[in-house]
């Protein structure tokens, strides 16, 4: 009796474990998927106004995906061998500073423009 009582028990824990992992499944919001995250970081950069001034990232961390950044697409980040950081994955980008910007910074640029940052290590 007691050995029937244990199969129960464990049958119905597995029951719930099993339907909450379902229903969690069912129930998630589209905005844990990374499309929609790209699609609302995209619809955002769309809607603000533009052209919008270039920022002064000079000194500053390169990061692509920072607020300075995010809403570039064709960014080139250029280390002092020539290669272009954002098209070499073993580059490291945490590990570059920005040097200088083309445009300039304060120069108004459209959201489609090509930025060209020249960066050091470090």
């Amino acid at each position: 009796m007691q050995r029937r009582a244990v199969i129960v028990a464990v049958t119905v824990l597995l029951a719930s474990v099993l339907g909450a992992c379902g229903s969690a499944a069912q129930t998630e919001s589209p905005k844990s998927s990374p499309s929609y995250a790209a699609d609302s970081v995209d619809a955002r950069c769309r809607a603000q106004d533009w052209p919008q001034p270039m920022p002064d990232l000079q000194g500053q961390p390169f990061d692509p995906l920072g607020a300075d950044l995010k809403c570039f697409g064709d960014i080139q980040a250029i280390a002092p061998d020539g290669h272009d950081v954002m098209t070499d994955p073993g580059s490291g980008l945490g590990a570059w500073t920005v040097v200088s910007s083309s445009p300039g910074p304060g120069v108004k640029v459209g959201i489609t423009a090509s930025i060209t940052l020249r960066l050091r290590r470090g």
